[in-house]
């Protein structure tokens, strides 16, 4: 009857661990999929509108030149220290989850 129990109570222990597991998962992969849709339409824009933008100059540059050049750089940069950041919150929650459990 205990054998029966344990058993029961490992099977248990690892589906909580596979849904875990899961969730951390798909968190990490919407934070992955939405840094580089935020980049990539970043990027269509700053095409879509180069030739207008460049008849703003800024920094003795035209600007829509400035953004592919150095802009969109800039922001891609910015974007992948947010991604890790909130990385680090998916990945400090689920340690802490897994200290309770």
């Amino acid at each position: 009857m205990t054998t029966q129990n344990t058993d029961q109570d490992t099977q248990q222990d690892i589906e909580i661990e596979n849904a875990a597991r899961d969730r951390h998962q798909l968190r990490t992969q919407a934070v992955a999929i939405t840094s580089v849709s935020v980049v990539l339409f970043a990027v269509a824009v700053a095409i879509l509108y180069a030739v207008p933008l460049n008849r703003i100059w800024f920094l003795n540059f035209p600007l829509g030149f400035f953004l592919l050049a150095q802009g969109l750089a800039m922001f891609a940069v910015f974007v992948t220290f947010w991604y890790v950041r909130v990385q680090e919150r998916i990945d400090l929650t689920r340690s802490m989850n897994e200290e309770i459990t």
